[in-house]
């Protein structure tokens, strides 16, 4: 099977699946590499270290709560407009967490 792509070579994939075309082949593919790209990027923002479960519920429900705390600390850092990175606002955050009077000061204080 060989499927045409824009502005570069022809690409050559061995399939067994006789059932579809090389269009739809090719959307899988590009499927598959969004859901590897969106992986790859929660291996690199999201600090999972540990998981706390071993059940497939468990793992899911702790990627979802990772993903929580990163886009409310993107919207934090958007809101008000900082330029710190998205990570080391986080890592304020975390150093901070059990010091609440002290938390905005730290962090939104300009230097």
């Amino acid at each position: 099977m060989t499927i045409e792509r824009k502005q570069q070579a022809n690409l050559r994939i061995i399939t067994n699946r006789m059932d579809v075309s090389a269009e739809e082949i090719s959307k899988m593919y590009q499927s598959r590499w969004q859901i590897e790209l969106f992986f790859k990027h929660i291996k690199q923002h999201m600090t999972i270290k540990n998981y706390f479960s071993k059940s497939e519920e468990g793992v899911e429900n702790q990627v979802i709560l990772a993903l929580i705390v990163y886009l409310l600390t993107l919207l934090i850092k958007l809101e008000l407009d900082l330029k710190q990175t998205v990570f080391h606002v986080l890592r304020h955050l975390r150093a901070l967490q059990y010091e609440p009077f002290e938390l905005f000061k730290e962090i939104f204080e300009p230097d």
